[in-house]
């Protein structure tokens, strides 16, 4: 035999005793909501301060600069790097620029010398990045002119700081460092290239090489006539071979001997014994005549002898200080290159500079308060509705299950 499925009564049976018990300590229900609500406007509306916000706007972003002409054609221009506006919104709430809002001074006489706890001014300051180059900054407080005076402290200590680490301000210090650097690096190489002009060779090395060349030029010149002149002998011999020792000197080979010794006398230094007088060749022999080319051709082998000498001393002579004005030259040229560059960014500094300088003069900021805060006149809402009626709601679900456990424990 089957048994018969028994029906679930139960649970609309508790279901109605819930009711049936709420309903009936509805009263007290409805007086603990009643009476949580109650306090809680009261609580909202006159118990709560009334908190006043009030609000700054900073830009961030590339200052408008008017530039010379001149440094317009120069191709200088300043143009900083932008920080990240979300970077800036984390610097706006961080503890040591917070700190040092609170020890203004301005800040520290409205508070009457009150020590203001750091956690305190965290709570009351919040900052939104609006769009790419703007920053709201909210300063929340119960007196208004306190408030407004703490969001534009504020935004001051922001401002600053941003423009101390990305503005020209900044550039401008660098540039100061940078400009002394290289003007003493300028002075110093100037000095050195002078100092290095002062104990040069270049000019006794140039005026000795120039002595060498010319002495060498003139030894050359002077192979050169005394070959010449070994050459005409030699010819002049050849005409007198066919003659006997005894024959008188023909008056042409006389003036041609007296012609060759003079010629001689120009390349050689040595004298010769020999007399000639080309008016007269009584008695002058072709012997005396062989004779007198035999003491030319000694002298004038010899003179080649150490004009050769020379020669080859000097062509040894001159490649040596062809090389040591070189040397000379290029530490010289050294010395003037680094000079050269050193002035250069002195110059490129300088003109930079200036320019900074021009930024400066027009106060451009890469950061900056585009609007300040006024006093609120409105304070912000406290809620009072919402508190009003989330208390209500609680006051409602606390005393209902206050009642459902009362009757369960009595039941029990």
């Amino acid at each position: 035999m089957v048994a018969e499925p028994t029906p679930a009564y139960d649970e609309e049976i508790d279901l109605r005793a819930i009711f049936q018990t709420l309903w009936k300590a509805r009263i007290a229900i409805l007086i603990t909501t009643l009476a949580a609500a109650i306090v809680a406007f009261a609580v909202s509306f006159w118990i709560l301060p009334r908190k006043y916000q009030a609000i700054t706007y900073m830009f961030i972003g590339q200052p408008a600069i008017e530039y010379s002409k001149a440094q317009s054609d120069s191709g200088f221009a300043y143009s900083p790097t932008l920080p990240d506006i979300k970077a800036v919104v984390k610097l706006s709430n961080a503890p040591a620029l917070l700190e040092s809002v609170l020890k203004d001074q301005k800040v520290v006489t409205a508070f009457g010398n009150q020590k203001i706890p750091l956690s305190k001014m965290t709570d009351m300051t919040t900052a939104v990045d609006i769009g790419k180059d703007q920053i709201s900054l909210q300063v929340t407080d119960t007196d208004p002119q306190r408030a407004a005076l703490l969001a534009n402290t504020l935004a001051e200590k922001v401002a600053s700081m941003v423009n101390t680490i990305y503005g020209p301000e900044a550039l401008a210090q660098t540039l100061d460092t940078q400009v002394l650097q290289s003007q003493q690096d300028y002075e110093k190489a100037q000095a050195a290239l002078e100092a290095a002009v002062s104990k040069s060779q270049v000019s006794a090395l140039s005026a000795q090489l120039d002595t060498k060349r010319a002495d060498l030029s003139n030894v050359l010149s002077s192979i050169i006539r005394t070959r010449n002149v070994l050459d005409d002998l030699q010819f002049f011999e050849q005409g007198l071979s066919g003659l006997s020792g005894e024959t008188t000197l023909a008056l042409g080979d006389g003036l041609a001997l007296t012609t060759l010794r003079q010629r001689s006398l120009t390349v050689a230094s040595e004298s010769f014994t020999v007399q000639i007088d080309s008016a007269s060749f009584a008695g002058f022999t072709v012997s005396k005549a062989l004779e007198a080319t035999t003491q030319m051709r000694a002298g004038l082998q010899s003179q080649l002898t150490r004009l050769q000498s020379d020669q080859s001393s000097l062509e040894q002579e001159i490649p040596q200080l062809q090389g040591d004005l070189e040397e000379t030259n290029a530490q010289m040229s050294q010395f003037t290159l680094k000079r050269d560059q050193s002035a250069g960014l002195y110059a490129s500094l300088l003109q930079q500079q200036r320019l900074v300088i021009t930024v400066l003069a027009q106060s451009s900021k890469v950061a900056s308060v585009s609007v300040t805060a006024v006093p609120p006149t409105i304070a912000i809402s406290r809620n009072t509705v919402r508190n009003t009626v989330l208390a209500g709601m609680l006051g409602l679900i606390v005393s209902a299950l206050w009642v459902l456990a009362l009757t369960w424990w009595k039941t029990k």
